[in-house]
């Protein structure tokens, strides 16, 4: 705890940000180590069929004495500090009591605390909402001795932050803390939101089979956020024992990491800590139904306490480096980086918290660069900048070491923007990831990927499910924010990347410029219940009009169909009568 409580205080930060133009600071590492924490079970929410891994005592999460036990374990492990999540202030939720519990028993023990936001709280109906639970938040808990702070500030990580747009949060952020007088970490891999927050994290990981690759790739993504924005940016490295959400419901999007019997996690930990974070977290200290907790279970033991202790310890002593990917194989359903708390129903009044399992990579505002078919039938990718060869393997579903092989490279390469990647052929080339996105969606012949509404769905689970804002799904459906979901409706909630052919069609024969006639068709007399079309007029050495010559078919379509061939008749009868008056007028002149 002494290192913590020096750390924290080494590097003194100007208090006073634009929100516009915040100012470019130099900082360094503070060797924290945290991890989320849960604060909604009851003994209900344990058991077969509930979670993949159980506690030796199921327990309450209001139990002054549970929360005291989770404390002294974490900080006996090298933990510095619990991130639990947060819906507010109101509505009497007991992630507000148990924070406030958790705080005291915080201060007692050396421990810190911070919240992890909330942002789809079933407490918040709006971003007025949103700002009042932040305005609270910043009144009173960010104030209490035990709370997390870095650089003399206070850190509340945000989950769910791409719920609502960049402009949302700009308005919220002005609303709240204009003067960055706090530190925002946002999840996910949309760096845009990093014109608004101070930092960056990724809630899952376990997707990767390379998490020392992933966690050095989005390192780099964040430390070039700061030139882009021209601020410092925090990079908190996640750290990841396992993970399996099969229990959950969440149907193709369900998928299972296997521990290892601690391999994965000494290969994740040791991979986020050689990312040189500002902050590394793990995920998680007890997030039971998603089988990520290091908390003592009946399966595991004190096992991944005992290894953080252990891993936690050369990380603070600088004494820690990547481990190599694991080489098994990666499980078959995988997810991109993206966030997946799993609130649960509590033994409190109020509204039941929704599951969700939105996917990272999430889709942002800027589309997915296109890669080019060949006329050999290669396909060639146009190297953007920020890509690695992992970021292009994961973008379009490869596998990493396949695409070195192409690309005869290897993992000192570093690629140079427009640099020509070969992908693969087009009969093997898939946008397999793309839409690993989109758990239970469908792709059109048009590129729109298809959701169809299902029971119990709302605009808000359908935008969480697919890392949507609201206002995008909103605009992809030219819906209104009042719609009603309807069971079977189709909503667009994505788009494929489209591969581009080069030199393809300039090779395929093209129409003669002369028009070729298609022989006459005749009617014949039929009982059907579809229009049968006259014969096209045809042209005369005298410029007199045409008349359609009524056929047997015609007549039968007129009884059959009378609202569908009147006007014809009329028309005729009408071109008649011009015509008789234009015989009558030639006669007389002659």
């Amino acid at each position: 705890m002494s290192l913590f409580i020096g750390m924290v205080g080494w590097f003194a930060r100007p208090q006073s940000h634009s929100l516009s133009t915040p100012s470019v600071q130099a900082q360094g590492q503070t060797r924290l180590v945290l991890a989320f924490y849960y604060a909604w079970f009851n003994p209900e929410s344990f058991g077969p069929g509930k979670t993949p891994f159980n506690p030796p005592q199921p327990y309450f999460s209001t139990d002054a004495g549970v929360i005291q036990r989770h404390v002294s374990e974490a900080q006996g492990s090298g933990i510095d500090g619990f991130v639990q999540s947060w819906y507010g202030p109101g509505g009497g939720n007991q992630t507000e009591t148990n924070f406030q519990t958790l705080l005291g028993i915080a201060a007692a023990s050396g421990f810190r605390a911070a919240v992890d936001f909330e942002t789809g709280s079933p407490y918040f109906a709006n971003n007025q909402d949103r700002i009042a639970a932040l305005q609270t938040l910043l009144s009173t808990h960010a104030n209490h001795s035990a709370y997390l702070r870095v650089d003399g500030k206070p850190v509340i990580f945000f989950w769910a932050n791409w719920l609502l747009s960049v402009a949302d949060w700009q308005a919220i952020r002005s609303a709240t803390d204009p003067n960055y007088t706090t530190i925002w970490i946002a999840e996910g891999s949309n760096l845009e939101y990093l014109s608004v927050f101070d930092g960056l994290h990724l809630y899952n990981t376990a997707w990767s089979a390379n998490p020392a690759g992933t966690a050095a790739t989005w390192a780099g993504n964040t430390r070039n956020a700061a030139t882009t924005y021209g601020s410092y940016k925090y990079w908190v490295a996640t750290a990841m024992p396992g993970w399996n959400d099969t229990l959950l419901g969440r149907g193709e999007a369900a998928f299972v990491r296997e521990r290892n019997d601690g391999a994965y996690y000494q290969t994740s930990f040791s991979g986020a800590a050689a990312s040189s974070p500002d902050m590394l977290i793990i995920t998680s200290y007890n997030e039971w139904p998603e089988g990520s907790n290091i908390e003592p279970s009946n399966e595991f033991g004190d096992q991944y306490l005992s290894l953080t202790a252990q891993m936690s310890a050369q990380y603070k002593a600088g004494q820690i480096s990547a481990a190599a990917p694991i080489q098994q194989a990666t499980p078959a359903n995988t997810i991109t980086p993206g966030p997946s708390p799993t609130p649960l129903p509590t033994n409190t009044a109020g509204p039941t918290p929704t599951p969700t399992n939105p996917p990272p990579a999430s889709p942002t505002n800027t589309p997915i660069a296109s890669p080019t078919a060949q006329p050999d039938g290669t396909i060639i990718y146009q190297v953007q900048p920020g890509d690695t060869m992992l970021v292009i393997a994961n973008r379009f579903g490869l596998d990493i070491i396949r695409l070195y092989e192409l690309n005869g490279l290897d993992e000192s390469t570093i690629l140079q923007i427009g640099q020509s990647i070969l992908l693969g052929s087009t009969e093997e080339f898939r946008f397999a990831d793309v839409m690993i996105q989109f758990p239970g969606a469908i792709a059109r012949d048009n590129g729109d990927i298809i959701y169809r509404v299902r029971e119990g769905d709302t605009l808000l689970s359908v935008a969480i499910k697919y890392s949507l804002t609201l206002e995008q799904l909103l605009e992809y459906n030219n819906l209104t924010d009042t719609a009603v979901l309807r069971i079977d409706q189709e909503l667009i909630v994505g788009s494929l990347p489209q591969i581009t052919e080069v030199g393809g069609s300039v090779d395929i024969p093209q129409p003669s410029p002369t028009a070729t006639l298609p022989p006459t068709f005749t009617p014949t007399p039929t009982l059907t219940p579809s229009p049968t079309l006259p014969p096209p007029p045809t042209n005369t050495a005298v410029p007199l009009p045409t008349i359609p010559t009524p056929t047997p078919a015609l007549i039968e379509q007129a009884v059959s169909q009378p609202s569908t061939i009147v006007p014809i008749f009329v028309a005729i009868v009408f071109l008649l009568a011009v015509m008789g008056a234009l015989f009558l007028y030639l006669g007389r002149r002659h």
